[in-house]
């Protein structure tokens, strides 16, 4: 009985949106839906993430040197790169995310060498976390003549971010960075430090403001 139930609930939904949008755009909602779940069983194989939720304009590559935790979840236009080559140089990256991670719209995050993203973090839209920049800016500097776009990628840095922490809108996590476990990470900061556990942080760069006091469950001044 319960089963016709929603066998008919699924009908008159159907039903409801043809009435409301036409045959056209029922037939292109049916093609879509299909090509998402065509799309994330394809993905789970590869990815190791049988339930992996991806939104729409998602760019991903480099999945062999990716490993995804349980219930993943990212909403329109994720750029996740691990980079195997650029010219005149390979790379052996890899890109780790643990469990119940979220990232919300047009993020990017990449990857030269390594980037760690431990479970239950919260990315929020617009963040940048990235190992490696374009060109040498540190000893031993890029050749200023060189375009950008030509000069050799960092190889030799990691980024890691701890469990259950929360990255606000726009927040830039720059190379050789680690933000410790239950760390947050105010709207439109750039991390050039590292962070460390359960703290509070923000501004361009990113200085810690807060410290969480397990004693008497609050945040106090850092």
């Amino acid at each position: 009985m319960n089963k016709r139930i929603q066998g008919d609930s699924g009908i008159m939904k159907a039903r409801r949106f043809i009435r409301v949008n036409g045959v056209y755009l029922f037939v292109g909602e049916m093609g879509r839906r299909a090509g998402i779940a065509f799309r994330r069983w394809m993905l789970a194989g590869k990815l190791g993430c049988p339930d992996i939720v991806l939104g729409p304009r998602c760019y991903l590559r480099g999945l062999a040197y990716m490993r995804i935790g349980k219930n993943f979840q990212a909403a329109e236009g994720l750029w996740l790169e691990a980079v195997s080559a650029h010219p005149g140089q390979t790379f052996s990256p890899a890109i780790m995310i643990g469990n119940n991670v979220t990232v919300s719209r047009w993020s990017h995050i990449a990857a030269t060498h390594r980037v760690e993203i431990g479970d239950g973090v919260l990315i929020g839209s617009k963040v940048l976390i990235t190992d490696h920049n374009h060109g040498q800016y540190r000893m031993g500097s890029s050749d200023i003549d060189i375009p950008p776009v030509l000069r050799p990628l960092d190889r030799d840095r990691t980024v890691v971010i701890g469990k259950n922490v929360w990255l606000g809108d726009g927040v830039v996590v720059m190379p050789g960075v680690t933000i410790g476990d239950g760390c947050v990470i105010g709207a439109n900061s750039v991390v050039t430090q590292d962070i460390p556990p359960f703290t509070i942080a923000a501004g361009t760069p990113a200085a810690s403001l807060k410290k969480f006091d397990f004693t008497t469950q609050e945040w106090g001044k850092f």
